[in-house]
C-alpha cells in the first residue's frame, strides 16, 4: 500500500518555524537542525502506518517524539495526510 501524501497547515510550519528558532537562541544551528531532523523524521514514520498512533483531540492523531519534547498532532484523510500541529509536549491545543 503506497503512503498517503503529506501535507502541513500553515500553523504546523509555524510551529515548527519557532522550534527551530528557540533552539538557535537557546543551544545552536546544529541542535535546531537535529531537530528540524528529527521532526521530518517522525513524519516519515507515521505516513508508514498512521492508525498506529494515539487518538488525539477533535479527530486528530498524536505522535510522540522520543529525542525531542514535540507532538505531532495530524488528521488521517482518505486522499492524505496532514499535519496540524507540532507542539511541545507540555503544551494543551484546541484548548480542551
Amino acid at each position: 500500500m503506497a503512503a498517503k501524501p503529506l501535507e502541513w497547515s500553515k500553523r504546523a510550519l509555524s510551529d515548527t518555524d519557532h522550534i527551530s528558532d528557540y533552539y538557535v537562541e537557546v543551544a545552536s544551528p546544529e541542535v535546531a537542525d537535529r531537530a528540524n531532523d528529527a521532526i521530518i523524521a517522525a513524519t516519515k514514520t507515521l505516513l508508514k502506518n498512521p492508525l498506529a498512533y494515539r487518538m488525539g483531540k477533535r479527530g486528530t492523531r498524536e505522535f510522540i517524539m522520543r529525542k525531542f519534547p514535540y507532538i505531532i498532532i495530524y488528521r488521517v484523510y482518505p486522499a492524505k495526510l496532514r499535519i496540524v500541529r507540532v507542539l511541545h509536549q507540555a503544551r494543551d491545543y484546541f484548548n480542551a
